[in-house]
């Protein structure tokens, strides 16, 4: 029997433009992660010639691509600062999918690596209740995922 292999949580790294070594550091509470890779496409109709009154045909032009991350999750004090730094700044992240091994730290699956431009970053306060964070993140240029070995 075969069955897939599944991350079982994510884990949201900034970098903090340091060179010539980046240190990353984890976004503490995000708790769910959503990424999301699409292409921006056009369409055009183009004729048969051998067949030049038969109804044209759809074909896709990918003009380019992006990937889109969210994470939300609680609200950790120190991140706040962090976020009102990154909002609408172009910054190094990495999204680090992990497996659930039984162990403290997991078992990394792979990486996804890229600049992203913080494009939200939301609090849900609720009195009585508990605090909430979001963040959304556009690519900026290309990204890479890296399989962990």
């Amino acid at each position: 029997m075969s069955v897939p292999v599944e991350a079982d949580f994510a884990l949201i790294k900034i970098g903090d433009g340091a060179t010539p070594t980046e240190i990353f550091s984890t976004l503490c509470g995000m708790r769910q992660v959503g990424i999301n890779r699409t292409v921006s496409t056009s369409d055009r109709l183009v004729r048969d010639c051998a067949k030049p009154n038969k109804v044209a045909s759809r074909k896709v032009r990918v003009a380019g691509r992006q990937i889109d991350l969210t994470g939300s999750g609680l609200t950790n004090k120190s991140d706040i600062a962090v976020f009102d730094a990154a909002l609408g700044k172009a910054k190094n992240y990495k999204v680090e999918l992990y497996i659930d091994d039984g162990t403290d730290t997991g078992a990394l699956m792979g990486t996804f690596a890229a600049a992203f431009v913080m494009t939200a970053a939301n609090l849900s306060l609720q009195e009585g209740g508990d605090a909430s964070s979001e963040i959304t993140l556009a690519s900026h240029g290309d990204w890479t995922w890296t399989a962990a070995a």
